[in-house]
């Protein structure tokens, strides 16, 4: 009986080292899942919080900018009656090269009723102001690639600038001539 004792001793004590041995196991497999798991969730909230890189923010901002402009070429406004034309001598020339350009305004007329009427008054004061912006620019100034793109702009910013509020404002300025000589 003695015998049989200890064998079911050493049984007991077998089961108990396996059951450790297993509770080991078991723990080192949740503790590396859940090591894992915590990763993986570190690796998720890196991806979703870090800040974009800057060039693909100015890449996606450029995108964005060429589809307004596109959205904004397609869709055509009203154009004032006034057609403003004027020659100037290119500052630095001695007079020897001169610009001819004639431009006029496009606004919404939905938005803006009344800012065809008060284009067409002010034409005047629009010419003076193309023949003075004109006046200044230098050959190089008038003759670089985006030269009537430069011009179009500063000339927008300028004619928006003297209309009183609540008039309107004007969406382009479109060059029918634009010859140098």
């Amino acid at each position: 009986m003695n015998e049989r004792a200890d064998t079911n001793n050493e049984a007991t004590e077998d089961k108990g080292a396996g059951q450790k041995k297993g509770n080991k196991v078991l723990f080192l497999g949740i503790l590396i899942g859940i090591i894992v798991l915590n990763a993986f969730m570190a690796f998720l909230l890196f991806q979703f919080t870090r800040p974009e890189n800057p060039e693909a923010l100015a890449a996606k901002a450029h995108a964005d900018s060429l589809r307004m402009e596109e959205k904004r070429a397609t869709l055509m406004g009203a154009i004032a009656e006034a057609e403003i034309e004027v020659i100037v001598n290119i500052s630095g020339t001695q007079g020897e090269r001169f610009l001819k350009a004639a431009i006029i305004f496009e606004y919404d007329d939905r938005k803006y009723p009344r800012l065809s009427e008060e284009l067409n008054r002010r034409a005047p004061r629009y010419r003076d102001l193309l023949l003075n912006h004109l006046s200044k620019l230098t050959l190089f100034e008038v003759t670089e690639p985006q030269a009537r793109e430069k011009i179009r702009k500063d000339l927008l910013r300028l004619v928006n600038n003297t209309l009183p509020e609540g008039v309107g404002e004007v969406r382009d300025v479109l060059f029918t001539q634009y010859i140098i000589q």
